[in-house]
């Protein structure tokens, strides 16, 4: 299954969270991210550092796992 990297990106002097290298990656991932604030102290975090991983279905249509770093 494709995996995407979650990567906290310092965008405007704030740091964000997004899900990296899925252009080709046709399920929604807004919820993910909203969550991913829940989960992740991102103000904590460096600019390109990796917090979790999104597993997608082999047709990249669903998201099948979200796994978050600790």
């Amino acid at each position: 299954m494709p995996e995407y990297p979650i990567v906290v990106r310092e965008i405007g002097g704030q740091n964000r969270l997004g899900v990296e290298e899925a252009d080709d990656l046709e399920a929604d991932v807004r919820e993910i991210v909203t969550d991913g604030y829940e989960q992740i102290d991102v103000e904590r975090r460096d600019d390109g550092e990796v917090v979790g991983t999104v597993v997608a279905s082999e047709d990249r249509q669903t998201i099948e796992d979200v796994r978050w770093d600790s």
